[in-house]
């Protein structure tokens, strides 16, 4: 029974502390921040938004419906000719349409006129009360000869919202990667944080024996009191040093649980152990540029963007000559004819041509005006120029970070397996009688030394293949 109830036990602890260790890899970590985040949530909405928007800028070639109605009653008399006059008018109008504008700068109208009504004459023998029911099909055009010949100032127009709608994207989209590689850095930082407390231990463990050592040697009269007081210095330095990577951990840990969305310092997860990372970062590997940043790819729209602003305000403050037409099945003018039409027989199809020429008279304003878009082009060109070649020197940058950072890995694992030679040769000297305490405790802060400094190192280097990622798609 007893046995039963241990087993019970064991089992219970052993699935309770498995569920408060449970392994969370990275990618999982990335998934739990994208679902929870608000900010990176906030930034996402954003990106969709935009996203959806950016087919606006083609809504002028979209097919519009337009429909009306007017009613008349009208009984004041009109002689339309000597023989005709109406005395009471009563009519319903109304007309229909659907018109479109195409890339080659046409609006097209397609549509119909209709009337019902009924007219009252003066006495004549020429004429009799008329009961009107008519509709009039009829086709619109329109056409810039100068401004939107070929669609030019629209397609301008369009190009210049696209590019700014795209610079945008690419900003958010910029601020979206720096938010998800402080979200990678969070969590190897805190797997560095918890690595550094592992070592911290096993250091303080070694330097515990070596002063257990030395007290056994000092109560047996066979080391000094300065050896005695410098191993429990050496011990009281490496609680020091565990309590500090303790306060590190819990700095770690907030972050952590900061982009999780979460306000405690307690983590429930086990992660990555990021000095595995570091054998992913041997041999000749390079890091290769994928992509261009987003933050330059938006000064790029931002060029294209006032390129085409100038573009469009050129097209748009100069002179323009419209060529316009109109067919019509019934004639072109309604408004008053059907009575006309029924008495002399007038329906039959109509055509109208015309030329309208405009020119603004503000020459000194608009050459004032076009200086401005001329100058703002130019500071826009300039300025991708810049960002292009600032990132391009940040990219050397990293990759001599990255090839730099190697070396010191490689040299920095060097030294430590030699300070670990050297700290079991003194420990070894300890024993025999033949070194000091002060020597064997230089030799394992020596080692201890040597062992940061190959996790910083790999710390780094996994910092630098992260931003390459994230910004440029680099991949080993």
């Amino acid at each position: 029974m007893k046995s039963l109830k241990f087993l019970f036990m064991f089992l219970f602890v052993f699935a309770t502390s498995a569920a408060y260790c449970e392994m969370l890899t990275l990618n999982e970590y990335l998934d739990m921040v994208i679902k929870n985040n608000s900010e990176l949530r906030s930034v996402q909405l954003n990106i969709d938004a935009l996203n959806c928007k950016l087919a606006e800028v083609e809504k002028i070639y979209s097919c519009s419906l337009s429909a009306g109605v007017d009613y008349l009653d009208d009984k004041s008399a009109r002689p339309y000719n000597p023989s005709v006059r109406i005395d009471d008018m009563s009519k319903l109008s109304y007309d229909a349409g659907i018109s479109k504008q195409f890339a080659t700068g046409t609006q097209v109208s397609l549509g119909l006129n209709g009337s019902l009504g009924q007219y009252k004459y003066a006495p004549s023998p020429a004429a009799k009360d008329y009961n009107l029911s008519d509709v009039a099909p009829f086709v619109k055009l329109q056409q810039s000869l100068w401004k939107d010949i070929n669609g030019g100032s629209t397609k301008a127009g369009i190009a210049k919202a696209k590019a700014s709608a795209k610079s945008a994207l690419y900003l958010l989209e910029y601020k979206k990667q720096n938010i998800l590689l402080n979200v990678k850095l969070a969590y190897w930082n805190l797997s560095y944080a918890k690595t550094v407390i592992d070592f911290r231990k096993m250091s303080l463990t070694r330097t515990e024996k070596i002063s257990d050592w030395t007290t056994r040697r000092y109560n047996m009269d066979l080391a000094e009191k300065s050896d005695l007081l410098q191993s429990q210095a050496a011990v009281k330095l490496g609680e020091l040093n565990l309590k500090l990577a303790y306060e590190d951990e819990n700095k770690a840990n907030r972050v952590f649980n900061q982009y999780l969305n979460i306000k405690d310092d307690k983590i429930k997860y086990d992660l990555e152990n990021f000095k595995d990372k570091g054998n992913n970062f041997k041999g000749d590997k390079m890091l290769s540029k994928k992509g261009i940043r987003a933050d330059v790819l938006s000064t790029l729209e931002d060029a294209q963007s006032s390129l085409h602003d100038q573009i469009a305000h050129d097209k748009s403050s100069g002179a323009d000559l419209v060529l316009s037409g109109q067919f019509a099945l019934n004639g072109v003018e309604q408004a008053l004819s059907e009575a006309v039409r029924h008495i002399t027989n007038g329906d039959k199809p109509s055509y109208l041509v015309g030329l309208k020429y405009t020119l603004p008279l503000d020459f000194k304003l608009r050459k004032t005006v076009s200086q401005g878009y001329e100058a703002a082009k130019n500071s826009a060109q300039k300025s991708a120029e810049y960002a292009a070649i600032q990132e391009n020197n940040d990219w050397f940058q990293l990759v001599d970070n990255w090839n730099n950072a190697k070396l010191r890995l490689d040299l920095v694992i060097e030294i430590e397996k030699a300070q670990q030679q050297r700290q079991e040769e003194d420990k070894n000297l300890l024993r025999k009688g033949r070194t000091t305490t002060n020597l064997v405790l230089q030799s394992e802060q020596a080692l201890d030394d040597a062992t940061l400094n190959v996790l910083k190192s790999i710390l780094e280097l996994i910092q630098i293949y992260e931003k390459a990622g994230t910004f440029y798609g680099c991949q080993l």
